[in-house]
C-alpha cells in the first residue's frame, strides 16, 4: 500500500497538468477521554464526458486509531465512482480497503439522493466502517448503517427535514433512530438560519468495546450562517447552539447532560456530483472539491451529508 501512495505522490508532483485532479485528504479526531483518530488519503479523480457526469476516484494512504497507551494503524486504499444519472438524481458508489496486522476488512458504502419535486429533497445511503475504538477494532467489530431522510420545504422560509438510522453491529448488537430538524431561513436575513433539531438512537445491548446505552436522546437549538465566496465558487457555514442530552444506560439511572454543538463547514460549489459525507469528525480536503469541517456530535458516524439550502443548493443544513 506503501508504494501505491509513492506512486501517486510523484505523479502529483511530476505532472503539474493534471494537478487540478490530483487530491490530498487529511481526516481526524479527538474525544473527551483522550481517543484519536487521523487519516491521510492521496488520491487521483477523473471525470468523463464533457460535463463531467461520471467520475472516478482512485486513492491511497493511512488511517491511525489511538487511545491512551494503545494504538491501531491501517494501510488504506479507496475506490469511488460519481456519477449523475440526471438532472436532479446523484449516486455515489464507494469501497475502502484496509490493510492491518492481524485484520483486513473491506467496507463498501453507497449513496443515493435526488429531488423528485422542487419542494422535496431525498437521501438514501448504506456503508460499512470499523467501530473506531481500539478495543472494537482488536476484536474486529465493523458497523453497517443504513440511513434514509426527506426534506420537504414548506415554503421558502420553513424546511423540515426527518431521517431513520438503523445501525447493525457485527457483535450481533443494533441501535435504531431517528432524527428530526425544523429549519426556519428569515427573508431578511440572507444565510442565516434557525434549527430545532432532535435526535433518538435504542441499542438492543451494552458493550465494554464503544458506547452503547440503551438509549440517547439529544435536542438543539443551533443557529447557522452560510455566505458564498472567491466568486461564488466556495460556501463556508457555521453551525452552533445549545442543547440537552439524556443517556439511559442498561444498568444505571438515567442521566440528563447540558450540551452545545458546533461546527465550521467550507466547500465548493458547482461541482457535477456533490458528495455525500459522512463524518462526524474535523476533515481537511484539499482537491478541486476542497472542504473541511468540525462537527461537534457525538459517538458513531450514523448517517448522511451535511447539506445545505442556499441559493437552490439541495440538502437543508443536515450535519446527521
Amino acid at each position: 500500500m506503501s508504494r501505491v501512495l509513492m506512486v501517486l505522490l510523484l505523479f502529483c508532483l511530476g505532472t503539474p497538468c493534471y494537478a487540478e485532479r490530483v487530491f490530498t485528504e487529511v481526516s481526524g479526531s479527538r474525544d473527551s477521554d483522550e481517543a484519536s483518530s487521523l487519516g491521510v488519503l492521496t488520491g487521483y479523480r477523473h471525470a468523463f464526458g464533457d460535463r463531467g457526469k461520471t467520475e472516478i476516484e482512485f486513492a491511497a494512504g493511512r488511517r491511525s486509531y489511538a487511545e491512551p497507551g494503545e494504538r491501531e494503524s491501517f494501510n488504506a486504499g479507496r475506490l469511488q465512482l460519481y456519477s449523475a444519472p440526471g438532472r436532479d438524481w446523484r449516486m455515489q458508489l464507494r469501497c475502502e480497503f484496509l490493510e492491518g496486522d492481524d485484520w483486513s476488512p473491506i467496507l463498501p458504502a453507497a449513496f443515493f439522493s435526488g429531488r423528485p419535486h422542487d419542494d422535496w429533497y431525498l437521501e438514501f445511503s448504506a456503508e460499512r466502517d470499523p467501530v473506531d475504538s481500539v478495543s472494537a477494532l482488536r476484536r474486529h467489530i465493523r458497523l453497517d448503517s443504513y440511513v434514509a431522510s426527506a426534506d420537504y420545504r414548506i415554503n421558502d422560509r420553513l424546511t423540515l427535514v426527518g431521517a431513520y438510522i438503523a445501525q447493525h453491529f457485527s457483535d450481533d448488537n443494533r441501535k435504531r433512530g431517528g432524527i428530526g430538524r425544523i429549519i426556519f431561513s428569515p427573508a431578511q436575513l440572507p444565510g442565516f438560519s434557525l434549527q430545532v433539531k432532535a435526535r433518538y438512537l435504542r441499542a438492543d445491548q451494552d458493550s465494554p468495546d464503544y458506547f452503547s446505552p440503551r438509549t440517547l436522546g439529544e435536542g438543539f437549538l443551533l443557529f447557522s450562517y452560510a455566505t458564498p465566496f472567491a466568486d461564488d465558487n466556495w460556501v463556508i457555514k457555521l453551525l452552533a447552539g445549545p442543547g440537552v442530552q439524556r443517556i439511559e444506560p442498561f444498568n444505571d439511572a438515567a442521566t440528563n447532560k447540558t450540551a452545545g454543538s458546533t461546527s465550521m463547514s467550507s466547500w465548493c460549489r458547482g461541482s457535477a456530483v456533490p458528495r455525500p459525507g459522512t463524518r462526524r469528525m474535523p476533515t481537511v480536503i484539499v482537491s478541486e472539491r476542497c472542504s473541511w469541517a468540525m462537527p461537534g456530535e457525538s459517538a458513531q458516524r450514523i448517517a448522511a451529508e451535511d447539506g445545505l439550502t442556499f441559493q437552490g443548493e439541495p440538502g437543508s443544513g443536515r450535519d446527521i
